[in-house]
């Protein structure tokens, strides 16, 4: 059985209900936060939030294909095609798929039937009221302030017209519940995908004081919203690495390769975004976030490390409070030349730093 397996690896557990609890192998777990299902194998960790059932186990534990999973299970008495018919017949899912990644498609349902996906094509959500691009409007006098903001933090005219960035003096945003809001001062910067069709939208206002720092845009059914895009990823990927960064003006600080995730954590919907995009060129991923978003650093480089064990991560770390766009490009490139492997060494090091 597929628990016999994890009892000689994994070690010591603990029992509860229909659960066996262990350590966990890919983050290091020390608190038994790796749960599996004594009946269905199904495991998942609470601590690295790393998931699967047992022919994805054991190719990420011993870095095997699927069909040398599937042998190494037998030797367990742990038959995977024979636990996947007894729910269904597998299909036939494609001429272009092999056994094996037609076995590891049906069992990374959970056990449930295989359905042909049906792609949600979706949409950009609609952009503010008035809302007008900065390159087009470069003679305009109520667009200097905007230029003026801009070049004060750093953004050349190549980076606007690349990302068209846009702008909104009044303009009004139309809420998930129907509710409208007035965005007053704001510029607007859009997520592209690979052809430059507009994905996404979020803003940041231009005043001193505002009421509203800044906007992400609100996604309705059907719409890409912030947890499924990246930010500049359709430039990034073709450069020689990418360097995650939490907002766009951090990610204008590391040109050509700098990302942004529009918050301290990489859902899981961007990890498999982000691994998709760079896989054939296997491009290594560095984690620039800020200072204080150390901890989910290393919360994001175990979810990249889980799905790719052999992707190669990175942190990059300065120790200070300034962000990425308050250092400049000259420091982030340094910092960039300074990281260290996201590995179990790396992580006690950016722990250690923040312990002080």
């Amino acid at each position: 059985m597929f628990i016999d397996l994890l009892y000689q690896e994994l070690g010591d557990s603990k029992h509860a209900a229909n659960e066996t609890r262990f350590r966990c192998p890919f983050c290091g777990d020390s608190k038994y936060r790796f749960y599996v299902h004594n009946e269905k194998g199904l495991w998942i960790c609470f601590r690295c939030e790393a998931k699967g059932n047992p022919l994805t186990f054991v190719m990420n534990y011993y870095q095997t294909t699927a069909q040398e999973a599937a042998d190494i299970l037998l030797t367990y008495d742990y038959d995977v095609r024979l636990e996947a018919n007894r729910q269904t017949a597998i299909p036939d899912y494609g001429a272009d798929l092999t056994e094996e990644e037609k076995l590891l498609m049906f069992i990374s349902r959970e056990g449930k039937p295989i359905e042909q996906e049906n792609h949600v094509k979706y949409k950009c959500p609609k952009p503010p009221t008035n809302c007008k691009t900065l390159m087009a409007n470069f003679n305009n006098p109520e667009a200097f302030p905007f230029f003026a903001y801009l070049h004060k933090r750093g953004v050349t005219l190549d980076l606007i017209q690349e990302h068209n960035i846009s702008y909104v003096t009044h303009g009004e945003v139309e809420l998930v519940d129907g509710r409208k809001m007035n965005l007053i001062n704001h510029l607007v910067f859009w997520t592209f995908d690979e052809n430059h069709n507009p994905l996404y939208w979020n803003t940041r206002s231009i005043d001193t004081n505002p009421y509203i720092k800044s906007f992400n845009a609100p996604s309705k059914d059907g719409e890409y919203s912030k947890n499924n895009v990246i930010f500049n990823l359709n430039n990034a990927k073709h450069a020689d690495k990418i360097v995650v960064h939490e907002g766009v003006f951090n990610s204008f600080m590391t040109p050509g390769c700098g990302v942004a995730t529009f918050g301290k954590m990489i859902t899981d919907d961007q990890v498999d975004l982000l691994l998709k995009e760079t896989y054939d060129r296997q491009l290594p991923i560095y984690l620039f976030l800020d200072t204080d978003a150390w901890k989910q650093m290393i919360k994001s480089a175990r979810k990249i490390k889980v799905k790719e064990p052999n992707r190669s991560v990175y942190f990059v770390y300065s120790g200070l409070e300034q962000d990425a766009n308050d250092l400049g490009i000259e420091v982030c490139k340094k910092l960039l030349a300074k990281a260290f492997p996201a590995d179990s060494e790396g992580e006690l090091r950016l722990s250690m730093a923040n312990m002080i």
